[in-house]
């Protein structure tokens, strides 16, 4: 359990001022009489704001507000300076502190400064609650998605983590093949241990070899010192062969002879050295048909496919498109240092309706771009990559039309679209479109929905 607010000052009376000018906040207000005694509520309770004076007897403001980030991450800190100490307050705000208001104390800033730290902790909480959801239901972090596609996809992840399997991971670029690798890996028994990743393309036979398998000193021109390769650095661990399908004929056979015999030999070098590192694959390319085309050996991919894990592209799970955008957008208002607050309706029907041929990735990179560029607290279409938005045409008298589309097909996409912005409740869509729900049914069913 959090409290709201913590006061910590050593005057008596402007402890007490602080106090009144605070309490027009809804909230409870907790107060300390000196450094110490805020640092011991602070082991014992968690607070939303703290507002403490920076120069005390005893245990100084800098104490507190160290005691308050290490009890609490999302705790926000307001520090009182000193007029003319500038330079202090920087060094508070580089420590943590959220603001700092210089004395005399303006009250009214004070109180704007407090409800605004009170309204951030909120959405972190609120974030931290999202977060912990899709965890808790998926229980890997740092993969979003609660689509029936992704919640399978997951399952599987968690189904095989703890086995020594080989696993092939499919999908078209961006969607997130090495982050799924990464939880494999996260979630087995070698954890601990390395997880090393190597891109397989526009690498020569001789250099991606060096790459896996190492080389000694005289190998090569310029291979001056003896050198481990990437299977003897992973070793104990997980190696990612990203891009598999792009690696040169002979090392494919040198592949998959290490991985029979689970040792692996030096370019240049006699001596054989074991290894013992799971190997994962991913690859955009479709391997039967470089099986077919004789690019792509099938004894290997026989070998690499033990498991297979098909990611599917983002415009295949469209419903998780708002929570990709909520997930991303938190990421980066606190990476850029933005007052980004949400993602109006307009803009975020646009990027549900996007086709997404970048995939996750690009999505990503368009919530970067909208939040980096955003003027105001709220992004709108206006915010949107160009290739995302383009506005429709208007006529002479104001009024946007759909060239060449029947309104059929304008219904269709519009009850799509409400779908899932709804999460695929049927309910809620209707009630968005003011439908009735039996009408809806109807619609989704002629429409094939």
């Amino acid at each position: 359990m959090t409290d709201p607010i913590l006061v910590v000052d050593d005057d008596d009376a402007l402890r007490e001022s602080l106090v009144e000018a605070l309490e027009v906040l809804p909230v409870v207000i907790t107060t300390a009489a000196s450094g110490a005694a805020a640092v011991a509520l602070l082991g014992e309770r968690r607070f939303a704001v703290v507002v403490t004076d920076l120069v005390m007897k005893g245990v100084d403001g800098f104490a507190v507000l160290a005691a308050a980030r290490q009890n609490y991450a999302n705790c926000r800190v307001v520090m009182l300076t000193g007029h003319g100490s500038r330079d202090v307050a920087v060094q508070a705000m580089e420590k943590g502190a959220t603001y700092y208001v210089e004395k005399p104390v303006d009250l009214a800033d004070l109180r704007a400064k407090v409800k605004k730290s009170l309204e951030d902790h909120q959405k972190d909480v609120a974030y931290d609650e999202l977060k912990g959801q899709v965890e808790r239901a998926f229980g890997i972090e740092g993969i979003v998605g609660q689509d029936p596609k992704m919640q399978r996809m997951l399952g599987l992840v968690r189904q095989i983590a703890g086995t020594a399997a080989s696993v092939l991971i499919l999908g078209p670029s961006g969607t997130g093949k090495e982050l799924v690798a990464r939880a494999v890996h996260n979630l087995s028994p070698r954890a601990r241990k390395p997880f090393v990743a190597i891109n397989c393309g526009g690498m020569s036979e001789g250099t991606i070899e060096s790459e896996l398998f190492g080389h000694v000193k005289g190998a090569y021109t310029g291979a001056v010192a003896d050198r481990e390769g990437k299977f003897e650095y992973a070793n104990g661990g997980t190696l990612l062969l990203d891009e598999v399908g792009e690696m040169p004929l002979p090392t494919q056979i040198k592949l998959l002879r290490v991985l029979e015999e689970r040792t692996v030999t030096r370019l240049g070098d006699n001596r054989t050295r074991p290894v013992d590192v799971r190997v994962l694959a991913a690859t955009n390319a479709d391997l039967v048909q470089k099986v077919k085309d004789g690019t792509f050996r099938q004894d290997l991919y026989f070998r690499l496919k033990v498991v297979t894990i098909d990611l599917p592209a983002l415009r295949e799970r469209r419903s998780d498109i708002k929570l990709l955008v909520e997930h991303f957008l938190k990421h980066f208002t606190k990476t850029h240092g933005k007052d980004v607050d949400a993602i109006d309706r307009d803009a975020l029907v646009a990027l549900v309706q996007y086709d997404w041929p970048g995939n996750v990735r690009e999505l990503r990179n368009a919530v970067e771009s909208m939040v980096v560029r955003a003027k105001g607290n709220i992004l709108t279409r206006a915010d949107l990559p160009p290739e995302i938005w383009a506005p429709l045409p208007v006529d002479q008298d104001g009024w946007q039309f759909l060239a060449g589309r029947t309104w059929q097909d304008v219904e269709r996409n519009h009850i799509r679209v409400s779908l899932e912005l709804c999460g695929g409740n049927r309910l809620k869509a209707a009630k968005a479109m003011g439908l009735s729900e039996r009408t809806l049914y109807r619609k989704i069913k002629e429409y094939g929905l």
